[in-house]
């Protein structure tokens, strides 16, 4: 944590992470045992693109300081900042189960989640939402109310 932060917190994706790592466990089984050798490469294929995404959603970071709030996923290949100047409205929600996890545009609102339901929605002034998850929302709330 920068001595600028006023909050930072990673919440791991053990869900996510879970199905991704059987989802990886099953296609290498499937290219070993049940598939033709001319056919198992695209079985190995999928193999390795579960295993990264399993390593790209592995967690959830968010960091709060005097001027922006930022998040990304696992190891920070990418990110998302939003400036606090353009948050109007700050509210803990809980999610429906069938909005998922990862990155999710639902109507209405755009979601990042690794695990759990509940998630802190942040209302911009451009009228957009953002909701993100986390396991610490009492937290997260108020270091954006502060």
């Amino acid at each position: 944590m920068t001595l600028a932060s006023r909050y930072r917190h990673t919440q791991p994706g053990i869900l996510i992470v879970a199905v991704f790592l059987v989802a990886t466990s099953l296609s290498i089984w499937i290219g070993y045992a049940r598939l033709p050798e001319p056919q198992r490469w695209s079985a190995w294929v999928a193999a390795v693109a579960f295993a990264v995404l399993a390593w790209l959603f592995s967690s959830l970071t968010v960091e709060v300081d005097e001027d922006d709030v930022r998040w990304h996923f696992g190891p920070g290949l990418w990110g998302h900042r939003l400036a606090r100047a353009d948050i109007v409205g700050v509210a803990i929600v809980r999610n429906a189960w069938w909005n998922g996890f990862g990155i999710r545009m639902r109507r209405g609102f755009r979601l990042y989640n690794v695990s759990g339901l509940d998630a802190v929605e942040l209302r911009l002034k451009s009228g957009d939402i953002r909701r993100i998850g986390t396991d610490d929302a009492q937290g997260l709330a108020a270091a954006l109310k502060a």
